[in-house]
């Protein structure tokens, strides 16, 4: 393995060690129904760190394959099946009941827009007991996708290939900093990997392959 994989495999690892935290934290290998607010809040917090650390992470493996990816072949679009007779879709209705969508990780953060004033509202009071179902729904996510990133960062690097080819400016990265108390080691990665990543992609702007 080069430098560079060896940085990304213990980067990785980093990351699992972050979410064996946050689920032993949580006690949410026990599959609890609800979480106290204060664990939630701390669950939370390490949780908005992972998403962002493993966005990195998807992005700067993105940025090593976006030159090497071999051209998408276009394919013709398949029309979707017809329902069997007597048999109606109803997957509009059942979501528009109030059943939630599975959560999906958005590989890309969202586009920042400020936020315009808003006058002081009263606050509803917060319920001592949070639901924990969706936050294990999340972290089951993620830790599928660091146990395969590669599948993701091809999808990435397909992004970077269409914002570069439309002339966009290369993504620049910041530092994401761990909002918790966090070990030196994940201190020292959460450091690197911005620095790494806005070189990785600089140099793969700068070269068209």
């Amino acid at each position: 393995m080069d430098e560079t994989g060896d940085f990304f495999s213990q980067a990785v690892s980093t990351a699992l060690d972050v979410l064996a935290d946050l689920v032993t934290r949580g006690g949410l290998h026990l599959r609890p129904g609800v979480l106290s607010r204060g664990v939630a809040r701390q669950c939370r917090v390490r949780l908005t760190f992972l998403m962002n650390y493993i966005r990195q992470l998807i992005f700067l493996l993105a940025a090593g394959m976006m030159n090497t990816l071999p051209p998408v072949e276009p394919r013709a679009g398949r029309p979707s099946a017809p329902a069997p007779e007597g048999v109606e879709d109803v997957t509009a209705s059942f979501y528009a009941a109030g059943v939630p969508r599975p959560w999906r990780f958005a590989l890309a953060p969202a586009h920042y827009a400020p936020m315009p004033a808003m006058p002081d509202m009263p606050r509803a009071p917060q319920a001592e007991e949070v639901p924990a179902g969706r936050l294990i729904e999340k972290i089951i996510v993620l830790n599928g996708i660091l146990a395969d990133p590669l599948p993701h960062a091809r999808r990435m690097a397909r992004a970077l290939q269409r914002w570069r080819a439309a002339g966009e400016m290369a993504p620049v990265s910041l530092e994401v900093v761990p909002r918790f108390r966090a070990d030196r080691l994940t201190e020292c990665f959460s450091q690197a990997l911005s620095v790494r990543l806005n070189d990785a992609l600089a140099i793969a702007w700068n070269d068209s392959g």
